[in-house]
């Protein structure tokens, strides 16, 4: 439940979390520009931009992307009337201004070459100031326009988020007053003017321009009307789709829920309540993957190889040392974990912990060791696959992953028509159906009863009294042991070292381990641990600022604002 609940937090974050960190924290609070058409055909901007920063910073940056047959000339920066140190890559200027935790006025200008084109009944300057590269919000935007002269013939429009935004006083300026721009959002503005106010624009379109502009503005009032009625319709049935998949989902927990009671119930109806340690149903590996499936380290050989010993496969001829005294094994990956380190890594059925080292000391056996060790780990999870101690319940899953697929454009559609609130409902439901086709795999009574057990035994184990420990087998205190060395779990293995101390030297005898031998055993199983991961660490890990936009605006141009 715990993993469950850790993924879920993660993708969900993806969702709610901004995609990037700025690495300024920075706010753009007053933007005002101001274009001044020129009766050549150029335009000279003038932008001021008033900034909040936590912290220090060194500047601010200005993108400007022009369009196709302009160009981008005359660029300055100002503080209160004093210039400022202009850095220009590209299309990205940076103003050199540092300071921290200040409010700050910046003062941009530039002009824009052929920025008005001229047509035989009308002239129009169409521009993005910024597109959906932009990174940063814009809290307050108001741009204007003013032509050459006062003039009746005006056309003005705006698009995204410029939309019905623009107003014209008596001297013909257009103001587009925008208020709050999102970053990542477009907002092209376009205002034409009677083309006589330009007499000194030589290149001129052989065609007319206000019927276009005319028919674009009835197009985006069409699609504007035909949006509202669009989000009308969601806002309504938006209720009635949430409740479907939501009582879907509950119902589908509820059933989980309620299998998991009957499983657990039927479990530990079938468990040995009286034995000392779990029945082994599986092997010492396998019953420590399956509690603990992350990937595999030096502690899981570590437990492996003391598992050989235990069952009489291997002995400990010293203190470094180990010898096959018996090949025929119950299980593959005890077969294959004899081939790997006494034949492959060892020599002759022989290992010791040097052999490790100077095997790893050859970089040319570290694919080979690689090779081997994931073949060794596939049979040991091979041997709990095989137990189906999990149900794979494919059909319920796919059904429900289909579902949460068909809640998809849906929640697309809900943010699209800014019904946010109906939007991160459905995403929660969406991540909540998506993870339940993924992770739901109900263990059956078999699995269940294993993970009891050995959970019972685990937090039962540090309270064992040494005389209730004295009277297990002596096979039994040697898997309380090695589960120990297997799970990394330091308490257990602590647990298990003070008992193993305590024993008198007539009762330590283990499959020919004498009693001083013993407590080199303990010892030994943190050295291999650590030189198995070291040996891991080793072989897997040789194996393997600001962007400029875009230019998503109209005609290639666009740009953007930041700080660094």
């Amino acid at each position: 439940m715990k993993k469950i609940t850790l993924l879920f937090a993660f993708i969900f974050s993806m969702f709610i979390l901004p995609i990037q960190v700025l690495a300024v924290d920075f706010s753009i609070d007053k933007t005002t520009i101001h274009s001044y058409l020129q009766e050549n055909g150029d335009v000279k901007v003038t932008e001021q931009y008033t900034y909040t920063f936590d912290g220090d910073f060194n500047g601010i940056t200005r993108t400007l992307i022009p369009k196709e047959n302009t160009q981008i000339t005359n660029f300055q920066a100002f503080e209160s009337n004093q210039a400022l140190n202009v850095e220009q890559d590209d299309n990205l200027y940076k103003i050199h201004r540092k300071g921290s935790d200040q409010k700050i006025t910046i003062d941009l200008s530039y002009t824009i070459k052929n920025g008005v084109e001229v047509y035989t009944d009308m002239a129009e300057f169409y521009w993005p100031f910024f597109d959906s590269s932009n990174e940063a919000t814009y809290h307050s935007m108001d741009i204007y326009i003013h032509p050459p002269k006062p003039t009746e013939q005006v056309l003005a429009l705006g698009y995204d988020q410029a939309y019905k935004t623009n107003t014209s006083d008596p001297d013909s300026v257009v103001h587009f007053a925008m208020g709050e721009v999102e970053s990542g959002t477009n907002g092209d503005i376009r205002v034409a003017y009677d083309a006589v106010l330009f007499p000194s624009v030589t290149e001129i379109n052989n065609t007319t321009i206000r019927d276009d502009i005319l028919a674009d503005q009835t197009k985006l009032e069409e699609q504007a009307h035909a949006y509202e009625n669009r989000r009308a319709l969601l806002k309504t049935i938006a209720p009635y789709v949430i409740a479907i998949f939501f009582i879907f989902l509950s119902v589908l927990l509820f059933k989980a829920w309620n299998k998991r009671k009957q499983t657990q119930w039927e479990a530990q109806r079938s468990s040995a309540q009286s034995q000392s340690l779990p029945s082994n149903e599986m092997s010492l590996p396998a019953n420590i993957y399956y509690m603990h499936p992350s990937s595999p380290g030096g502690e899981l050989i570590s437990a492996s190889l003391l598992d050989l010993v235990r069952k009489g496969y291997v002995e400990q001829a010293g203190e470094n040392e180990f010898i096959v005294v018996n090949k025929s094994t119950e299980h593959q990956h005890e077969q294959l974990l004899i081939n790997w380190l006494f034949y492959k890594i060892g020599e002759n059925g022989h290992f010791t912990l040097k052999d490790v080292e100077s095997y790893i000391g050859n970089k040319e056996n570290h694919s080979v060791y690689r090779e081997d060790f994931d073949t060794w780990f596939k049979a040991v999870r091979a041997e709990v696959n095989k137990q189906h101690l999990s149900e794979t319940k494919k059909g319920l899953r796919w059904t429900v992953g289909v579902s949460s697929i068909l809640l998809i454009p849906f929640t697309i559609s809900l943010g699209v028509h800014s019904l946010f609130m109906w939007m991160s409902i459905s995403i929660i439901l969406n991540l909540a159906l998506l993870l339940f086709a993924i992770l739901y795999q109900p263990k059956t009574v078999q699995g269940l009863r294993i993970k009891q057990q050995w959970q019972t035994f685990s937090s039962s184990y540090d309270t064992i009294s040494w005389k209730e420990w004295n009277n297990w087998l002596n096979d039994e205190q040697m898997q309380a042991f090695i589960y120990s060395v297997g799970t990394g779990n330091k308490q257990l293995k602590n647990k298990s070292e003070s008992l193993f101390k305590g024993l008198s030297s007539s009762m330590m005898n283990y499959s020919g381990i004498q009693t001083n031998e013993v407590l080199v055993f303990i010892l030994l199983s943190n050295m291999m641990t650590e030189e198995f991961n070291e040996a891991n660490t080793t072989v897997y890990a040789h194996s393997t600022g600001g962007v400029s936009g875009g230019g998503s605006g109209v005609g290639g141009g666009g740009g953007g604002s930041g700080a660094f």
